[in-house]
């Protein structure tokens, strides 16, 4: 009797664990998409393509040209001009190329993020880091549908004017100071004496008269 009690007990035990595990993993939804695919097979990686190749056209037949003209007439010119050709190609498609697919990125994660929130998915994982998994959590061919309704706006953004030189201040014409001619040192006129300071002091004798004067 105790046995068979202790096997109940031991079923029920395993039975809880177990429904408590299908549980945990009812409430976990998993999508697994494959993203080299999703990324680059959609009409929106298509147009950017496209554009790309549209805007490198013209500044490859200018890089072409200006080898050519080298070629025929190799100086320091038809050198510079093949040089600055080919910076434009360079630079201009390297920039063009990061923004365009900086656009297609940000656009590619909000589709994810979109689509895991309206199906209600737990995680949405990179066929390229799992190991192994279902088709019926494959969501490739979906993202891609996604991606095929993504309208993207290529247009370049406006470069940034150059601010225009400015004009040289007018010089303020500013007339000549004029000279004032220097002042002559005020002299000092001499002192004249007063009768009463050229008159001697009384009790003092009067100077004696010069010799030879008459007496």
């Amino acid at each position: 009797m105790k046995r068979v009690i202790l096997l109940l007990c031991v079923a029920l035990l395993g039975f809880t664990i177990l429904t408590g595990c299908n549980q945990q993993q009812a409430g976990v939804a998993i999508g697994v998409v494959d993203e080299a695919a999703a990324f680059k097979d959609n009409k929106a990686a298509a147009a950017a393509m496209a554009y790309l190749q549209e805007l490198g056209v013209p500044l490859q037949k200018k890089a072409e040209e200006a080898y050519k003209a080298m070629q025929e007439e190799q100086n320091e010119t038809t050198v510079n001009a093949y040089k600055a050709a080919m910076g434009d190609l360079q630079s201009i498609m390297n920039e063009e190329q990061q923004r365009v697919v900086a656009l297609i990125d940000a656009k590619f994660n909000e589709v994810l993020d979109t689509y895991r929130k309206e199906k209600g998915l737990t995680l949405i994982l990179s066929k390229q880091s799992v190991i192994a998994s279902d088709d019926t959590v494959d969501i490739t061919a979906d993202i891609t549908a996604a991606m095929d309704k993504v309208e993207l706006d290529l247009t370049p953004p406006a470069k940034p004017e150059a601010p225009a030189e400015a004009a040289p201040a007018a010089q303020a014409e500013t007339p000549a100071e004029e000279t004032k001619p220097e002042e002559a040192p005020a002299t000092e006129a001499p002192a004249t004496e007063t009768p009463a300071e050229a008159a001697p002091a009384q009790g003092e004798a009067a100077p004696a008269p010069a010799e030879g004067q008459a007496q």
